[in-house]
């Protein structure tokens, strides 16, 4: 049943007479509405993808990130309760970016302490407690796997395709698993890239037929297809060129810093001089 309210005066309670199609268009844009007032406190960054939530506090020691983040669960709980929206705690994890090992409070959410992750996964990326996205890259190569065996019959040596169609088949399907959220991730260390490029040059030596003496360079400038290094380069300067055009508060807090400093490589907009 439901009521609607307006100032001081309220409706009769009426029966719901029809729903929202699960996965359909509708769904998600009315849930983000129902949880717009959702409680924001100073120092306390919501981020809100569909029924994704992601709380963030920060602090210079964990314990003066924790002390209020916990604060804030105390608010949160009292409005999912006045909202009457269940929350699954078996689902919700929480992760402190820190480099020690340090056995540090637990968080509790309607009284069930949360356990520290080594790594936790938002909207299809792998963050590790240290930012490194070693975890991630290894995601990433086994969703490849995954896809490139699934293509495999069309993209092979053998297969009949033409040669434009197997390129195609790679662009459109199997490199945006490579490069998804690249921006943010490609920070990692060049160790980790290569493995991934390793995964790109197996794949365009197969479609090109091409023989042990071709070099990796020569096969993709024949098949007009930009190296992995390259191709996230321009994701990442139009990613990056584009965020001073959003109107989100949190996203104008992000840091300037130069990106052609070394000191600075490991930080994500360090992707656009990889």
């Amino acid at each position: 049943h439901f009521t609607v309210l307006v100032k001081n005066s309220d409706s009769t309670p009426r029966k719901l007479q029809a729903g929202v199609p699960q996965g359909g268009i509708l769904a998600p844009i009315i849930f983000v509405l129902y949880m717009n007032d959702i409680p924001q406190v100073r120092n306390i960054m919501i981020s809100v993808y569909a029924d994704d939530t992601a709380i963030l506090s920060q602090g210079k020691t964990p314990d003066k990130a924790i002390v209020p983040f916990q604060n804030y669960l105390k608010y949160l709980e009292a409005w999912l309760v006045r909202w009457k929206i269940k929350l699954n705690v078996d689902k919700t994890e929480a992760i402190l970016f820190n480099k020690k090992i340090d056995d540090w409070p637990k968080v509790k959410v309607y009284g069930t302490p949360i356990e520290w992750k080594k790594e936790v996964k938002y909207l299809g990326v792998v963050l590790d407690k240290q930012l490194n996205f070693r975890a991630h890259t290894s995601l990433i190569k086994e969703k490849y796997n995954k896809a490139f065996r699934a293509q495999y019959s069309l993209i092979c040596r053998n297969s009949s395709l033409n040669l434009n169609n197997k390129v195609l088949i790679y662009l459109a399907y199997l490199r945006p698993i490579l490069t998804y959220a690249s921006p943010i991730w490609a920070c990692t260390a060049r160790s980790n890239l290569r493995s991934i490029q390793v995964l790109e040059n197996k794949t365009l030596r197969m479609i090109a037929n091409a023989r042990w003496y071709h070099r990796n360079i020569d096969i993709r400038n024949a098949l007009n297809v930009l190296s992995l290094q390259q191709f996230i380069q321009k994701l990442a300067k139009i990613f990056y060129g584009k965020l001073p055009d959003i109107n989100n508060p949190e996203i104008t807090k992000i840091p300037v810093y130069d990106h052609n400093d070394k000191q600075n490589r490991k930080r994500p907009r360090m992707t656009i001089s990889l």
